[in-house]
């Protein structure tokens, strides 16, 4: 049996992908904003949101494995570039 989904999950689902898309776009402005903070310490504050974004765009990557996050990491991490 095949469950719809309803016009409020995906109301849900496209504020939250709002949510993220404008966190994307001020993460990305203060990234290369003039700031007196050092760009060694941007960069590695901004690995956590693409990190965090990797892992649990399709779900719970980490406490339930999905083949797509399986996936990601190997061809991160293992796969040459």
């Amino acid at each position: 049996m095949y469950e719809t989904k309803s016009s409020e999950e995906e109301e849900a689902h496209e504020y939250i992908r709002n949510l993220i898309s404008n966190a994307w776009k001020k993460i990305n402005e203060y990234q290369f904003a003039n700031s007196h903070v050092s760009q060694a310490f941007i960069e590695v504050a901004m690995n956590l949101p693409r990190m965090a974004q990797c892992m649990y765009q399709y779900g719970d990557g980490y406490g339930v494995v999905h083949l797509e996050t399986k996936d990601r990491v190997k061809s991160s991490l293992i796969k040459p570039l």
